[in-house]
Formats: structure tokens, sequence, C-alpha cells
């Protein structure tokens, strides 16, 4: 009998540190990222001024670059590819 009950309290311990786990890594899901970009914001400074005078933070993605060009990437990986394999097909 009293293993029976000492089954039953240590299933309950076990089980109620693993609710207590899991929503102490919930609310640290929502909390860090919250802290990080307030930390972030507090310490953003201006590094540059765009076309229209507005500033541009540090933290800010930069500006949207030129459109590649594909064919010149497919150029360069097909010389990359016969350089590694030379007499293959195109």
């Amino acid at each position: 009998m009293t293993i029976a009950v000492l089954t039953i309290i240590v299933l309950a311990l076990v089980i109620g540190l693993g609710i207590f786990v899991f929503s102490l890594m919930r609310r640290s899901q929502t909390v860090v990222p919250d802290t990080a970009e307030r930390r972030s914001a507090e310490k953003d400074r201006v590094v540059a001024v765009d076309d229209q005078g507005r500033p541009v933070m540090e933290s800010q993605d930069g500006f949207p670059d030129e459109p590649r060009d594909t064919s010149g990437f497919e150029n360069v990986l097909g010389e990359g590819l016969e350089d590694l394999h030379p007499g293959g097909e195109d």
C-alpha cells in the first residue's frame, strides 16, 4: 500500500514540475524578445538620412539592392561546375 502511495506522490511531483517548466518556457518566449527589442530600441542611433530626409536607424535593414543578374549567376555557377567536373555536359 505504501508503494502505491509513494508512486502516486512521485508521479504528482513529476507532472507538477513538468507543468511548471513548460509554463516558464511559454512565458519566456514572449518576454525575452520584447525585452531584447526594447533594449535595442534604447541604444539605436541614427546612421544616415534617406532621400526624403528621414533618419535611418542602425537597427533598420539596409537599402534595397539592385535586382541581381540571374544569367550572370548561372554563368559563374556553370564555370565553377566545369572547373570541378571537366568534360561534363552543359
